[in-house]
């Protein structure tokens, strides 16, 4: 089980990562890990994407960052390795290495946490910002459960009915029939689907085992109050409004009154629909009976080759086998019209399709690495930009050690852009000249990039949903066929 929580961070940044990043709480440094930056230039990688993105975009933001908060429970079995690759994994499905961040999972608790600093711009520079509205932290959420389950953890499941305290959540998750509440709320349910008043519904509680007690109460009058069958002595009673918003005497009476209207709503309804076919049959001439009798009625195949062949079911399986092959002449049609093939090409237009999948998966991998490549490339060209005036008041410096001790973060992520740059080829003083101009080339390759790689991926989303249909239509057609798949 994981609750997340994210705060915004408006004034200090760096203090935020110091937070994060403590060798005391992450086992010497050893689960934590930088995005998009490093140890020595997080902060300053931060601020100029947050920079870059007030001159890009004249906004004035005061977020400057967002610290997220994962935390698991005492109960999961599940070791900070583990939680640390779950958080790297999340950040992943999150944001896709658009934004730098730092994951740092701490073991100082008596419960595994994981803690993320997340830029609030764009790696890429282009000044656009992380959406923080509320479906932020439904994603955030979905996320986490998501990955939870992978991964054999336990999640907090919602009841749109009772809010739990987390001691009943806990007995639900370790007794295998749920809590005292929870089986109470049960029995209680299955007798409401049987009884026809209240009254009644005591007396099958009764029947059942449940002992039954009356109080009063000055907010809800006469109550009623429950023990499970077999209680021990001494067991606590469990009023009835005290179960959750449904339980109360009154609601009891409404929910047995509400399925009684609703079968005697439904049995109506249902003889409704028997008279009015009854009718509509009647009215036809013999031609309208005769166009009625060949509607394809069934939505898919019906086996037929198991069904009983005695003369009592004659007319039946004489009716499922013409409809049977009223529905495999509409797939053949389907499969003509929507796909151009015919029901000889399903198998080789499924391995077609698969096989084009399996093409674009290691180019996509390889255009991903291209994608991250250019957005570290973005990120230390403006980084060398923005710090470059700072080198150069350094060297001009008449205190260079004071002036190193007051800007030791920005020269060293100078020199670290320096180093990086010169490795990837690039010609600083080009860069110098050119500036934006050098960078927005870099950014359209980036975003040309981006584009295909996710053309490549939406093909793939819909090359699956066609195979998902056609593997439908390819066993509708065995089963009328009485073949098996290997035999298309």
């Amino acid at each position: 089980m994981a609750v997340t929580k994210i705060i915004k961070v408006k004034v200090n940044t760096k203090a935020c990562i110091r937070y994060v990043d403590n060798n005391k709480k992450t086992e010497n440094g050893s689960l934590v890990d930088y995005v998009g930056c490093n140890k020595d230039n997080a902060a300053t990688f931060f601020q100029t994407a947050i920079r870059n993105k007030q001159r890009l975009r004249n906004i004035t933001d005061e977020v400057k960052a967002y610290h997220l908060i994962q935390s698991f429970a005492k109960t999961d079995d599940i070791s900070p390795e583990q939680a640390h690759e779950i958080g790297l994994e999340m950040m992943n499905r999150l944001f896709g290495g658009k934004y730098a961040f730092v994951c740092s999972t701490h073991v100082d608790k008596d419960h595994i946490h994981n803690h993320f600093v997340i830029c609030a711009a764009e790696r890429s520079m282009t000044g656009k910002k992380i959406n923080d509205d509320l479906s932020l932290l439904y994603k955030i959420r979905r996320t986490s459960d998501q990955l939870c389950r992978e991964n054999g953890l336990d999640v907090i499941e919602k009841d749109r009915h009772i809010a739990k305290h987390y001691k009943q959540w806990l007995e639900d998750v370790e007794n295998p029939k749920g809590s005292i509440k929870k089986q109470l709320c049960n029995l209680i349910d299955e007798k409401i689907k049987t009884s026809t008043d209240f009254d009644d519904f005591i007396s099958q509680m009764k029947s059942a085992g449940a002992e039954i007690s009356f109080g009063n109460s000055k907010k809800y009058g006469r109550v009623t109050k429950y023990k499970l069958p077999d209680s021990p002595a001494g067991s606590k009673w469990h009023r009835g409004y005290n179960l959750g918003a449904g339980y109360s005497d009154e609601i009891i009476a409404k929910r047995i009154q509400k399925r009684l209207d609703y079968e005697h709503e439904q049995e109506a309804k249902k003889q409704k629909h028997i008279e009015d076919r009854k009718a509509k049959y009647d009215s036809m001439s013999k031609g309208e009976k005769a166009i009625d009798r060949t509607k394809l009625k069934i939505r898919s195949m019906v086996d037929t080759s198991n069904m009983d062949s005695s003369s009592s079911t004659y007319g039946k399986n004489k009716w499922y086998a013409k409809q049977d092959a009223m529905r495999a002449e509409k797939i053949k049609a389907e499969l003509r019209d929507r796909y151009g093939i015919d029901y000889t090409q399903v198998k080789g237009r499924i391995n077609q399709l698969s096989a084009d999948n399996n093409r674009y998966l290691p180019e996509i991998q390889k255009q991903k690495k291209s994608i991250e490549s250019l957005r570290t490339l973005i990120e230390y060209c403006q980084v060398y930009l923005d710090t470059y005036p700072v080198n150069n008041r350094f060297n001009k410096s008449k205190n260079q050690e004071q002036y190193y001790q007051n800007h030791e973060e920005e020269l060293v992520a100078y020199s670290d852009a320096v180093v990086f740059l010169k490795r990837a080829g690039i010609d600083l003083s080009k860069l110098e000249h050119n500036r934006s101009k050098y960078i927005e080339v870099l950014q359209k390759h980036l975003n040309s990039t981006v584009e295909s790689t996710e053309a490549m991926e939406e093909q793939i989303k819909q090359n699956e949903k066609e195979i998902a249909t056609l593997k439908k239509y390819q066993k509708e057609l065995d089963i009328y066929f009485h073949r098996t798949g290997d035999e298309l």
